[in-house]
Order: structure tokens, then sequence, then C-alpha cells
């Protein structure tokens, strides 16, 4: 039960919890601030960023890279360039580590700079730490050669002389300045400039802050303490989630930290990062940002955040989140795997390191969201050559019945999924249930 700090508890059903999680995260469908079919604009790209927090990167392209399809099961079919230019030369999004390799608003800039600045300790960790240390040439000399001639990508520094090949599984490849400059990126010495062809071009932090921030940027000498840190990511995660639990609130922007392990103040009740939540949490009740909650089905106590409560608020007078869309597996509403179980009773599903015979769904699956539940999942790949989406396997979850209008908002997503991506055509292989298959081949067809 949760305890109040002056205010009434709400008592949520689980479908309200969800229906609140799905409008943080602008997936509801029910915002209705874009007229239908109208083309996304870049500062709703960059107002869709900068709610979430942290878009995270992957390199995974069977369909297309994560973060593109993360804007996607947002704004539909965007144009994708949109995002490479709040990059560069917008300057409105810069890249690093949060939940883990992200993108993420420049104006939250001055909130990582310690976790740069500390980067030897929270980022470097086994073989990349090792090389670090031992290799401090050459990551002077590729910080001097950014220096000199201006951005650049691996691919401008020459490759070796003895001609090492890549080996299975070799992050950095056979170039040790690929690695210096992973190394001085995670550290804040280097920043990503732009993207070519998708591969990151860096270039000093100074230089790309100076055209982000111009004389305002943001001064090592004057930056915000852990305490601040700690509370700002917490806004942060409240107001992305719309509703935490203590156990839900670390993950987001992963801050397992050691420095956040500890009561919050002397006699706080416990230590511990639960109890470090329940008190962070508590201290924004008492700042009227969040309201306790207890939601059915769930243990413990739940906040859910003061901005969220017009769409409770909707929920409760008839609304129903609309959407559907397929999602990334490293979407920002089910990359905590916890949670995703807690809301939705829904297993994520991602088996592209696990061998092709003992896979179940497919190399890279995307999740069914329709109309507020996650229903299923489908094996997606895309030709670019031929220009064909294939849908290689549908996955319906026990109970979830193939009904005409789950596969009409389904088809619909496939359709606007292969409008993103400028297939042609779309393929509909199989599906569980086999039910499915005639009447989504149908649609799509």
């Amino acid at each position: 039960m949760a305890r109040t700090v002056g205010r009434a508890t709400l008592a949520l059903t689980l479908e309200e919890a969800r229906g609140l999680a799905l409008a943080a995260q602008r997936l509801d469908g029910l915002d209705g601030s874009r007229p239908p079919g109208a083309a996304a604009t870049s500062s709703e790209v960059a107002a869709l960023i900068e709610a979430l927090g942290a878009v995270q990167i992957d390199t995974i392209s069977v369909v297309a890279r994560s973060q593109y399809l993360v804007l996607w099961s947002r704004l539909g079919a965007y144009e994708r360039g949109l995002l490479d230019e709040l990059l560069y030369p917008g300057r409105a999004i810069f890249e690093y580590w949060s939940h883990a390799a992200s993108i993420l608003p420049m104006s939250d800039y001055q909130w990582y700079r310690e976790d740069m600045r500390l980067a030897h300790e929270r980022h470097m960790w086994g073989d990349v730490r090792s090389w670090m240390l031992e290799n401090p040439a050459i990551i002077a000399d590729t910080l001097e050669r950014v220096r000199v001639n201006g951005p650049m990508a691996s691919a401008d520094f020459e490759r070796p002389s003895d001609g090492r090949r890549v080996e299975a599984w070799d992050w950095f490849g056979p170039k040790d300045s690929r690695r210096a400059l992973d190394v001085l990126w995670t550290m804040g010495d280097l920043m990503v400039h732009s993207r070519r062809a998708g591969q990151k071009v860096y270039d000093l932090r100074e230089r790309v802050l100076a055209e982000a921030f111009g004389e305002g940027a943001p001064d090592d000498g004057a930056l915000p303490g852990a305490e601040e840190r700690l509370r700002h990511f917490t806004r942060r995660t409240v107001r992305a989630l719309g509703i935490v639990t203590p156990t839900w609130l670390w993950d987001y922007f992963r801050l397992t930290w050691r420095e956040y392990d500890q009561p919050a103040h002397p006699g706080a009740r416990g230590s511990g990062l639960r109890a470090r939540a329940v008190a962070l949490l508590e201290e924004m009740e008492r700042e009227g940002l969040v309201m306790p909650a207890t939601v059915e089905g769930l243990d413990g106590p739940a906040w859910v955040a003061t901005e969220r409560l017009p769409a409770l608020e909707r929920l409760r007078a008839g609304a129903a989140p609309e959407r559907t869309t397929l999602l990334s597996p490293f979407d920002s509403l089910i990359w905590d795997r916890a949670r995703a179980r807690a809301l939705f009773g829904y297993e994520v599903c991602f088996e592209a390191y696990v061998v092709p015979e003992k896979r179940r769904y497919g190399y890279y699956c995307l999740a069914i969201l329709h109309r507020g539940r996650l229903v299923g999942r489908l094996d997606p790949k895309m030709d670019r050559k031929e220009r064909r989406l294939t849908v290689r396997a549908l996955y319906l979850e026990p109970g979830v019945k193939p009904s005409a209008d789950l596969l009409d908002g389904l088809a619909g997503a496939l359709r606007d999924l292969a409008a993103f991506l400028g297939a042609k055509t779309i393929a509909v292989e199989r599906s569980e249930p086999a039910a499915a298959l005639k009447g989504l081949r149908r649609r799509v067809e």
C-alpha cells in the first residue's frame, strides 16, 4: 500500500495504468496533435525525443535501425532524414550512454557531463579498460588527428599495414583508431558530430558544443552535483513512464551508480535502491509532481505523474488507446522486461544472438501493440533490392483471437511500415494461429 504524504491515493485498474504508460510514451494515439495523413515535422521529432528522454541506438537493420523504428512507431511514416538533421546541423540532440547508447536531447547535455568525466569507472570494463590503460599514445594521437583535421569517421583513418581481418564478434575490427574513437567518445573528449551512411563522424567536444550552445556552452566548473542529477533523472523517468514503481525507477536511465545506493538523508527508512527510490518519489509527491497510487494486480506502491491526470480522466470517461503499431525490442515502452511483464503480461523477445535452431520466434521480432495491449509479435525482413517487406511469421499471444479489428489494425501498421521503408509489396508467409494468415494476406495485398 502506498504511504500518502498529504494526498489521497489513486486506485487504478491495470488497464488504466497501461493507458497512462502509453500516453506518456506517445503510443495511445489520442493526442490528436497532427491531422491524419500529415507528415511529421522536425519540431515534432525533436519534441518526441524530449518527451521520451532517450531513444536507444542499435545497429541491427534487418528492417531499420531501432532508433528510426522507435520514432516511426509513434509518428508513422516520417522522413527519416529529420532525425539525422537534428544531430547535424540542428544540434538539437547528441549521442551518449544513457539506458544504453542513446539519442538524447541536447538540453540534457550538462546532466551527462559528470558521467563522461567518470567514464573510466562507469563505462570502461574488461578488455576496453585494459586497452585504454595500455595505449595512451594511440588515444592521444587519435584525438590530435581530429583536432587538426576536423570531423573524422573511423573510415578516415588508414587500415593497419599487417593486414589483420575482423574476427567473429570483434566489436571494433582491426583498427586501433576505431577503438580509440570510441574511448574518446565515452570519455567525452569527442562527440558524435554527424552520421555518414549510418557511421559515426566525430569531432572535438568543444566544437560541437559551440555549435549547439554558442557562448552559453555548459561549463565543467559549474556542473550539477550527484543529488541534483539524481532528482533530474527521477523527474525525467516519471515524465517518460507516466506511472512508476520503486523497482521501475532505476532502469530507464540505468541509475544504478553506487553513489545513489544509500539513504537519501540521515534517518531515511532503510538503504538500498528501493528505499532510495521511495524517498525520491515521496519528495516529488510533496512537490506536487506525482500522486501515490495502487494498481490492481501490482504489488507495492506506485506513483502517477500529475501531468498525466488529464489522460486518466479521459480513460475514465470512456476513451481508450487507439493505436496499432509495431515496437522494436529496444523500444522504451518495453526495454524493461520486468515492467513489460507486470504492465502488459508480455515477454519481450530478442533472439538475434540465439543460434537459429534454438529460436522460437525469429531473428528480430517486433512486438504488436493493438489498442493498449501487446497482443503478439512478428518476424519481419526488408528486402531493399526487391523493395519487399516480408512477415516471415506472425505469432499472436495465447487467447488473442485474429478478429477483423486486429487484422485491420495490423495490416494498416504493416502498410505504413512499408511506406516508411520504401517497400512496394508486403508478403506474409506464416502465422500462429493459422486462421490469421488468409485475412492478413488479403488486407495487405
